[in-house]
């Protein structure tokens, strides 16, 4: 009603503009809306059963390459089973890909997986057998005895595992002998993507006991068997550091507050805090080694015996050679050539980034610099040049991956492990530079420990809040896009639409401003224009909803009266048969914007060209004849009546329901985005986890805020999970990896970082004012040494594999060695 009364409005102000600026408004409005609905409105998703494996294909593939590659599956794994069938949304080919339950005992017993045994057999777990199928758990249930993560990880192993031929080729595309097809075809691009499909009924039940279960603890072992090692891993250690962040978080609250007191007690707190988080790191750390040990033992992958021979990552590329292990054709590329690219590419364009982020910074402090001068403003605006800070340094990560990634394809490793290795190292270079490149600026150049509080305090909480935002609109955003609702065209289409709105409302306001102004004299009396004459009495303004108006906002209040009675008109054209709706629905009767039956009731919005029309109606009618106005909107609702606009129906009837595309599971999961790694997740919680210990001294609150922000962290994590992200296949892990080394050496640059805030910022001289400054370096240098101490002393302390674990491992090895007499 308010756009339609902002219609009015431009109407009687006689913009010639406006019924365009409508037209086009109305347009676009329509537009948008019709792209952006509902997802529940227009998307019905089909189930997809028989179907394990999605094997995907760009919309350009021909049907050679389908045949030719649905052959060699056929031929190489005849144990699974395959369909070929086209999308309806995408107009994609795709693979639906399953196998029976006798091939996955088989698969099972080739690919070395451990089953749990019946406790008459001995318990534990075994390597799968399938002469001994009868000692295993569950084998007697054909549902029960693979979880869907073993099924697909057994048919992924089997298509991992499809080598080509001598000569084998598929147009320009030449396979070495025994060089596995689907990985290459994979990395060539032939094969869109290949993922496993969601299991609706275990995600459901995965929301309940770990999206939505905020207080409780998280299902690990269902995570596991659900998404595999890998992911559950990340998850458990995830939340045992939230656990252990409880720790800092009140002491380090209580500190504050006591802090609050005197620079005396300020300086006692600061001190005694760095000191305890020293020692919480290291306690943190060494006790997620003890569990992380339990939970690989439990999931059956601490004694995996690594493989001798690490297949090379499809993307290796290189010159032909004969294998002097192997005696196979394969690629060699020299090492040589790998350290030039690093040492004269790589090194050189890190330095240019981190360059780039040393000027960033310098201008957001000089930018802060030039904000505190300037007494007038608020005190609010001082955050201004933090918050740009963070923004500029969130974008730089972003930017700064993709270059990390093209760094290190372009470096060309062969090996998976040494691929990722040199990524994270790359990754974690820049991401200690970028983030705590202006606290150590301001810390140990500036010295001051209040600016360092504010920025850190900045730096942690607004960097989390967009990474939350980002992590959990992105993957919406993405689906929405591939599936055609949120497209660029269709997001320019609603920009326009909403500049136009407020843009007419503005020239509205503005043109009903300058005609009253028009009809004030000098002194600001009323003026009587000749044109427009002097008919009836004048009103020397009335009360209105509180409100005295002038002459002319009355007489505008009254042509929208007017307006409001043509509309009413209106609903003397409905059917007859509207007498004898129930009284329930009688408001419908008295709805003063009425469209046409079957239009779409958005498009009252376009009434405006209806209503111009009307106004030009109008004024024929005043200008040929002297009637009332009565009779000329009687005459005007005939003249429309008899064009032919008679099926009337209320804007407040629902429209019709659009319609339903139904799509099947596999296309709907298909358009969504493909999960990366834990990489990036990890990589997040390492630098909240420098925020915490490196600055302890500075911000004790930055532990609080830590807890809070890894508390929604785990289900925003898992919420992405489960509805936003297509399904990743399972991956046996032993240990978080390097990420467990990178923390330890934060630990270690913490213990120097607060040790040198403390003598630099002269906590230790206010507290012990009789300390020369040759004895205040040598106390300072003594503390650091005391701190480092402490934490080996823990680290040897503490075994890192319990002993119940070690008991375990050693029966399981003495049961391998009767095994082999």
């Amino acid at each position: 009603m308010q756009t339609a009364a902002a219609d009015t409005d431009a109407t009687v102000n006689g913009s010639s503009s406006n019924s365009s600026i409508d037209k086009l408004f109305g347009k676009h409005l329509l537009q948008a809306r019709r792209y952006i609905m509902s997802r529940k409105s227009w998307l019905k998703m089909v189930p997809t059963d028989n179907c394990d494996i999605l094997m995907t294909f760009p919309d350009t593939i021909d049907d050679h390459t389908l045949l030719w590659l649905l052959n060699q599956i056929r031929v190489g794994i005849p144990q699974v089973t395959i369909q070929v069938r086209q999308h309806k949304h995408t107009q994609g080919h795709a693979f639906f890909i399953t196998t029976a339950f006798e091939n996955l005992l088989r698969g099972a017993e080739q690919m070395g997986m451990h089953k749990a045994v019946k406790p008459q057999f001995g318990g534990g777990t075994r390597r799968f057998c399938c002469e001994e199928d009868n000692i295993y758990e569950n084998i007697e249930s054909e549902l029960c005895f693979f979880t869907s993560q073993e099924r697909q990880s057994i048919i992924k192993y089997w298509l991992d595992n499809l080598r080509a031929k001598h000569g084998d080729m598929l147009h320009n595309i030449h396979f070495l002998e025994g060089q596995p097809i689907i990985p290459e075809l994979v990395a060539r691009g032939v094969i869109h993507q290949m993922f496993p499909l969601h299991e609706r009924r275990i995600l459901s039940q995965l929301m309940t006991s770990w999206v939505q279960a905020v207080c409780e603890r998280q299902p690990l072992e269902d995570i596991c068997d659900y998404f595999g090692v890998k992911i559950a891993m990340y998850f458990a250690w995830l939340g045992f550091y939230t656990n252990s962040m409880l720790y800092p978080a009140v002491i380090g609250f209580l500190l504050w507050m006591l802090a609050e007191a005197d620079q005396t007690s300020q300086d006692i707190c600061c001190v005694v805090f760095a000191l305890f988080n020293v020692v919480w790191a290291t306690l943190f750390l060494e006790r997620w080694k003890r569990r992380e040990a339990e939970l690989a033992y439990k999931w059956g992958t601490l004694d995996t015996p690594t493989e001798s021979l690490e297949e090379p990552r499809p993307q290796f590329r290189g010159v032909k050679r004969c294998s002097p292990i192997t005696g196979c054709e394969e690629f060699y590329y020299p090492p040589w050539k790998r350290a030039v690219f690093r040492w004269l590419v790589s090194l050189p364009i890190c330095l240019l980034c981190l360059c780039f982020v040393f000027l960033a910074m310098l201008l957001c402090l000089e930018l802060q610099e030039v904000v505190m001068e300037i007494k007038e403003l608020p005190g609010i605006t001082r955050f201004i040049p933090k918050i740009v800070l963070a923004i500029t340094v969130t974008i730089c990560d972003e930017v700064y991956k993709k270059i990390a990634y093209w760094l290190n394809d372009l470096e060309n490793y062969r090996l998976q492990s040494a691929y990722e290795n040199n990524l994270i190292i790359k990754l974690v270079f820049f991401e200690f530079i970028n983030s705590y490149l202006s606290l150590f600026y301001i810390g140990f150049y500036l010295k001051d420990m209040e600016r360092l509080k504010e920025m850190l305090a900045t730096l942690l909480i607004f960097r989390q809040f967009l990474q939350n935002i980002k992590e959990v609109l992105q993957p919406y955003l993405y689906e929405q896009n591939k599936l055609g609702v949120f497209t660029p065209k269709v997001m320019w289409e609603l920009l326009r639409a909403i500049v136009l709105k407020y843009g007419r409302l503005a020239l509205g306001k503005a043109q009903a401003s300058m005609m009253a102004y028009s009809f004030l004299g000098p002194k600001g009396l009323p003026v009587t224009h000749p044109a427009i004459g002097n008919k009836g009495p004048k009103r020397r303004g009335d009360l209105k909803a509180g409100f005295r108006l002038t002459e002319e906002e009355w007489d505008m209040n009254e042509t929208l009266r007017q307006r409001k009675v043509s509309f009413t008109e209106k609903v003397d054209y409905q059917d007859v048969t509207a007498d004898t709706q129930p009284v329930g629905h009688n408001f419908l009767e008295d709805s003063p914007t009425l469209v046409e039956e079957g239009m779409d009731p958005s498009s009252i919005f376009d009434s405006c060209d209806d209503d111009s029309d009307s106004e030009t109606l109008l004024q024929e009618t005043k200008e040929n004849s002297t009637v009332s106005p009565t009779n000329e909107y009687d005459s005007l609702c005939q003249r429309r009546k008899s064009e032919g606009k008679e099926d009337k129906k209320s804007w407040i009837d629902p429209p019709e329901e659009p319609k339903t595309v139904s799509l099947t599971q596999a296309e709907i999961e298909s358009c969504m985005q493909t999960y990366e790694d834990t990489l990036q997740d990890y990589q997040e919680m390492f630098i909240q986890f420098g925020y915490v210990v490196l600055f302890s001294s500075a911000f004790p609150l930055a532990a609080m805020c830590a807890l809070i922000n890894n508390i929604i962290e785990i289900r925003s994590d898992a919420l992405k999970l489960c509805t936003g992200l297509q399904r990743p296949f399972g991956q046996r892990v032993e240990s978080i990896g390097q990420w467990q080394t990178a923390m330890e050496a934060m630990g270690l640059i913490a213990i120097i970082v607060n040790c040198y805030l403390i003598g630099q910022c002269g906590q230790l001289q206010r507290l012990f004012p009789w300390l020369s400054p040759e004895m205040a370096i040598i106390s300072i240098v003594l503390l650091e040494h005391f701190a480092i101490l402490l934490k080996y002393i823990i680290h040897v302390a503490i075994p890192d594999i319990p002993g119940w674990v070690a008991d375990e491992m050693a029966k399981l090895e003495y049961r391998r060695r009767e095994a082999f007499k």
